[in-house]
């Protein structure tokens, strides 16, 4: 979390505000513009405009501010403790891993330059402090919190306390599910391929316009619009239509190129340094009647290799999961609210201990063994004693730390200005 938070309240922190001192805490400063960036970027999340809802802006404001002058405190007591330090070479490698974060977040290193304005050298340098403190506030709160332990006592009496709140279980199951996608075979392909292909030529031997082709051959939602025509700067689309446009000259025609949406001509109309402007053809993969049909026969041949043997087709589910099949697999005891309806629907109604029919949703057949199936029910200390225990503990650690730092204040300069 905090990658996204020193990315983007960086990026906040670019926008013209009034800046100064919020709060002093022993030698330490809170910067006005940290504390308002922040809110800014978390009221954003959490759908709450200052316009809209001050004091509920406010509210967000005061809490962060809060928490910054905490890690303060906890950063003085363990810059006086001569057992806590960082090294270079800890803060040099959590801020490559954090640049490297930030850069495919923006898609090249030099947008990430063109973000912070500045080099990458020189982002190192600026964030090298904010790094160092980072880490050694870790390091003191892992000792200090680490020692935190909790008895069975406790946990029952947290239970008692606090079991109208607890979120109970959802609907759970055990069972294997082998998904398979409807895609486009490669005969499918290779006709799409053919096509553009033939496309290309026409375009070179200028028999039509590139505009002209892409209004009548294009299957982007957007090409009459735009006839296909896209101004972009590195990183804004996808790597491999990018890593060809970038190759081509201007007026040079590129494909056909494969990705996620089908396969593209591109035409490079106009590049200057990040930026180009580039047009192309889409030709999305549509599975055919035919396509469809070997998906459905594939399951029916799995219906019956593994007819009387769920152990071979739990194996078999487990080993057919992959990006385009990400159902697969073998559950148990799992929670199903994310599984699509179809596949619900059979946990909940269908016999224990039995295979579904093949089943349809969404692009994709279904086949399924139930075991077993677990109605929603609320959590007990006989069903889920780690995560009771987990949450006992979180509390507790969070009282421990709250009295530790209350203790502290008491020794602790802090002054707050509400000049802001």
């Amino acid at each position: 979390m905090f990658y996204f938070l020193f990315l983007f309240s960086f990026l906040f922190c670019q926008q013209e505000l009034v800046d100064g001192v919020v709060a002093t805490v022993g030698d330490k400063t809170i910067l006005f513009s940290e504390v308002l960036s922040e809110t800014r970027m978390l009221a954003e999340q959490k759908n709450i405009s200052p316009q809209d809802s001050p004091l509920m802006f406010q509210r967000l404001f005061d809490s962060i501010l809060k928490d910054k002058i905490y890690l303060k405190v906890v950063l003085i007591e363990a810059e006086k403790d001569s057992l806590f330090s960082v090294t270079y070479d800890e803060i040099n490698s959590s801020l490559n891993e954090r640049i490297d974060v930030f850069t495919n977040q923006v898609g090249s290193k030099e947008n990430l330059e063109k973000a912070f304005g500045m080099s990458l050298g020189d982002i190192k340098n600026n964030y090298w402090e904010t790094v160092r403190e980072e880490l050694l506030i870790e390091k003191f709160k892992y000792t200090l919190l680490g020692g935190v332990s909790i008895s069975k006592k406790e946990v029952l009496s947290f239970y008692e306390e606090y079991k109208d709140s607890i979120p109970s279980f959802s609907e759970r199951s055990s069972f294997s599910v082998v998904q398979k996608k409807i895609t486009a075979s490669k005969l499918s392909e290779d006709a799409i391929k053919t096509k553009l292909f033939s496309l290309k030529d026409s375009l070179n031997t200028n028999l039509l316009s590139f505009s002209e082709a892409a209004l009548k051959h294009s299957q982007d939602p957007s090409v009459s619009l735009n006839k296909g025509i896209m101004e972009t700067s590195r990183g804004d689309l996808v790597s491999e239509y990018e890593k060809t446009a970038y190759s081509l000259l201007e007026n040079e025609i590129g494909g056909p190129v494969k990705t996620r949406f089908g396969y593209h001509l591109i035409k490079l109309l106009e590049k200057k340094g990040e930026k180009i402007k580039s047009q192309h053809i889409l030709l999305t993969l549509n599975p055919s009647k035919k396509d469809s049909l070997f998906s459905a026969s594939f399951l029916d041949s799995l219906k019956i290799q593994t007819k009387n043997d769920p152990g071979l087709f739990d194996s078999l589910a487990v080993s057919l999961k992959n990006e385009n099949n990400p159902y697969s697999g073998f559950f148990e005891n799992t929670e199903i609210l994310n599984f699509p309806p179809v596949v619900k629907t059979f946990l909940k109604n269908g016999n224990n201990y039995s295979f579904s029919p093949i089943l349809y949703e969404d692009g994709s057949f279904y086949y399924i063994y139930k075991y077993s199936f677990i109605e929603s029910e609320k959590r007990s200390p006989q069903n889920s004693w780690v995560f009771l225990e987990s949450l006992a503990t979180n509390k507790k650690i969070g009282q421990f730390f709250e009295e530790w730092i209350q203790k502290k204040l008491e020794s602790t300069y802090v002054k707050i200005n509400n000049s802001f």
